[in-house]
């Protein structure tokens, strides 16, 4: 059966930046592969495209443009805060400002986001809400291991 819009995809995929020999930020297990409904916005439209009329034990390998994948970084994504949001009890809990570390934060309507901190000054921390992967090419290589 070949893999068509309203399908269910199940595949085993490695995923680099740029190309097979980028760095491998993210890779599926035979335990724990990837399933997905074809053409149902789980997924890129760029991805769909390249799996669209693959079957079962197909191998594909392709790249996605930065445009088509998680898009370049927006500058109005980073933004700097004061530190004294993070109190709690009236307190601040300054082991939690480490360079990289991913904060959760709510915006006025409840909505969670994750920022990751890229600055740290005596008042502010810088953090940068933009997608891990934004401004990245992506390139992915896998099998599709069933199509239903």
């Amino acid at each position: 059966m070949k893999a068509e819009k309203g399908k269910v995809i199940t595949v085993h995929y490695k995923l680099y930046i740029d190309d097979p020999s980028g760095d491998l930020v993210e890779e599926t297990t035979p335990e724990d592969p990837y399933e997905f409904t074809l053409g149902s916005g789980e997924q890129f439209d760029a991805f769909d495209k390249n799996i669209i009329g693959l079957k079962k034990g197909d191998t594909f390998s392709f790249a996605i443009d930065v445009n088509d994948a998680f898009g370049e970084i927006d500058e109005e994504a980073i933004v700097e805060v004061e530190k004294k949001i993070f109190k709690h009890e009236g307190k601040i809990d300054e082991s939690i400002f480490e360079m990289y570390n991913l904060l959760p934060m709510l915006d006025e309507d409840g909505n969670e986001y994750s920022g990751v901190i890229i600055e740290i000054g005596e008042e502010h921390v810088t953090l940068d809400f933009n997608h891990p992967l934004a401004g990245e090419n992506i390139w992915f290589d896998g099998e599709v291991i069933d199509v239903k």
